[in-house]
């Protein structure tokens, strides 16, 4: 399916072909560029871009320079962030301007894996004060001392019975951990079968009126026809190819030109299912 979400739904659109990078932090405008166009080829998210520029709509100009470098600066405040449906480490990332890094390590994170409802340190001085209430050991008194020893019990039945955090985000992703045949990490981008003039049948065959949820691949690197869960959007399959997808990205197909507009461009993973 030829992808047209670069040519209608980010603005205005310049008439002719061609691009060119100057460098690896600038980017000369050519006939033919748009913001969206732009923001796919350099992994900038397109309200990144018009920060970076200073620009105030989607109108540019031929010849026009841009700065495509995703600035961040380093966090100054600190406090605290609650996980919404939809949310990815980069995402939250990129609003915080902070780095993934960051946060894993603020938070203690081993993987990119974040669950709705829990909520993020932004910052270090939580995770400070975590590790000096950790390691600071309470004097206690006797009388403390007998009352931690007739809670006990109680607290240890409590442990049994509760199932941990890690438990629960284990129980979680269960589903798109279970079979899993290989895991790639990629660009992803999205487009709408409601964009004006874009159909409705995949490359594979597949009718997105009857099966929206579908991701366009480059088959040298997940199969067409594969079963695969994409962080941040689900299980899907990858029915579709587009000639802006080539290695490791890919497209999601959302409802509506909107919701592409908000997805913007991610880096997430992608588990291929046996």
């Amino acid at each position: 399916m030829k992808k047209t979400v670069a040519t209608i739904a980010a603005g205005i659109v310049l008439a002719g072909i061609g691009s060119t990078q100057v460098s690896a932090a600038e980017y000369k405008v050519q006939s033919g560029d748009s913001l969206w166009k732009i923001s796919n080829e350099n992994n900038i998210s397109i309200d990144q871009l018009k920060k970076n520029n200073n620009l105030s709509s989607n109108l540019i100009f031929p010849n026009q320079k841009l700065e495509v470098a995703a600035v961040k600066t380093p966090a100054t405040a600190t406090g605290t962030y609650k996980i919404v449906p939809g949310d990815t480490l980069s995402k939250i990332a990129q609003t915080q301007n902070v780095t993934v890094a960051q946060l894993k390590s603020w938070n203690s994170l081993s993987s990119d894996l974040i669950i709705a409802g829990e909520t993020l340190n932004i910052g270090g001085a939580q995770s400070e004060a975590k590790a000096s209430e950790t390691e600071t050991p309470k004097q206690e008194t006797k009388s403390d001392t007998s009352s931690a020893q007739e809670k006990a019990p109680q607290k240890q039945e409590t442990a049994t019975s509760a199932p941990s955090k890690q438990t629960q985000s284990s129980n979680s992703s269960k589903s798109t951990s279970k079979s899993v045949a290989k895991t790639v990490t990629v660009t992803a981008t999205a487009y709408s079968k409601a964009e004006p003039g874009m159909g409705h049948v995949t490359a594979s065959g597949i009718d997105l009126n009857d099966n929206p949820r579908v991701i366009a691949v480059d088959p040298s690197v997940i199969p067409l026809g594969s079963k695969v869960y994409v962080e941040g959007y689900g299980e899907a399959i990858a029915a579709d190819t587009g000639g802006a997808i080539k290695g490791n990205k890919i497209d999601v197909h959302l409802d509506s030109v909107q919701a592409c507009y908000n997805w913007g461009v991610k880096t997430v993973k992608v588990q291929i299912l046996n």
